[in-house]
């Protein structure tokens, strides 16, 4: 488990909860072994390209963030379903939580956060999440220990500028390999405007979010099951980007409006994944979605800077 222990003195970001507040940050100083070779490998292919200089090996989070996930699992109460009705009430469920949270029920799990990136703009993750995919170097940069790689179905799509953030990355079928805890992951992810999800677009409106990296996952062993719905939502603010996330993985009866997701309930049965190992699997996408937004933060404006002009490199 990627658990911060040590708190580095100086260092202080915005709060989601109260913008001009203060937190704390500390060191990531533990990674399963798997990860840290993972580190090292990346750090090598990565060797002698523009990108090396913003590999680092120093990743820190929110204190506050990663003692929300020491509480332990959220009460049932406080984990809506990824049905349509409690899509309708999606910030509902931020009021008054800590900002980071999971819970597993049976082949269920759930995971929430909500946090400002301080530095970052809504431009800048659009961005991010066309270059990210154009190649196994740039995805590598999220999360050092964990990214290994990923290919888009269509990449001349993805890489044409003159389309839109959403038509370049909409329906167009990314495939990741990534640790996840010290479990390798690998999954089809198709991301999708978030009403086709079930959100609902006045409400979104309301709320002032001018964009959506929200997906539907499966993982690549079975592609055609849906097995998680995955909503990132942002808004700009005076402090940096606001974003709130909500990820839904396994046996939810709800998925069945999605493609194959009637079969996501027996798939993860088939794969031994009881209520013991969802459990391990959300609190370890917890720690790892925690992870990588907070260090996307903090190399993303020099990224921006140094390649955002650029389509593909």
């Amino acid at each position: 488990m990627t658990t911060p222990t040590t708190v580095r003195a100086g260092r202080s970001a915005p709060s989601a909860t109260a913008p001009d507040a203060r937190m704390e940050l500390a060191p990531i100083t533990y990674y399963p072994v798997s990860m840290q070779k993972q580190f090292l490998s990346n750090r090598e292919a990565i060797a002698g390209t523009p990108y090396a200089p913003y590999l680092t090996p120093d990743l820190e989070v929110p204190v506050s963030w990663a003692k929300a996930l020491e509480l332990g699992p959220l009460a049932q109460a406080q984990t809506p379903s990824p049905g349509v009705a409690d899509l309708s009430r999606f910030f509902d469920a931020f009021t008054g939580s800590p900002e980071a949270g999971y819970a597993a029920e049976g082949t269920r799990a759930y995971v929430r956060s909500h946090t400002v990136l301080p530095g970052v703009t809504t431009e800048m993750f659009e961005w991010w999440y066309i270059w990210a995919s154009l190649a196994k170097e740039h995805f590598m940069l999220w999360f050092p220990y964990a990214h290994i790689d990923a290919v888009v179905e269509d990449p001349k799509r993805l890489a044409d500028d003159s389309l839109s953030f959403e038509e370049r990355l909409y329906h167009n079928r990314s495939r990741y390999e990534q640790y996840v805890g010290a479990t390798l992951q690998r999954v089809v992810m198709e991301y999708v405007d978030p009403t086709e999800l079930g959100l609902d677009a006045a409400m979104l409106e309301r709320e002032g979010i001018t964009t959506s990296a929200s997906s539907l996952s499966a993982f690549a062993q079975a592609p055609d099951v849906t097995a998680s719905l995955i909503v990132h939502l942002a808004r700009d603010t005076a402090s940096g980007m606001e974003l709130f996330s909500c990820f839904w993985i396994g046996g939810y009866a709800e998925f069945e409006r999605f493609p194959g997701g009637e079969k996501a309930p027996g798939l993860m049965a088939k794969m031994g994944m009881g209520e013991e190992q969802m459990a391990n699997t959300a609190y370890e996408m917890a720690v790892h979605d925690m992870t990588e937004f907070w260090h996307l933060s903090s190399v993303l404006p020099q990224l921006y800077e140094r390649f955002g002009t650029a389509t593909a490199g």
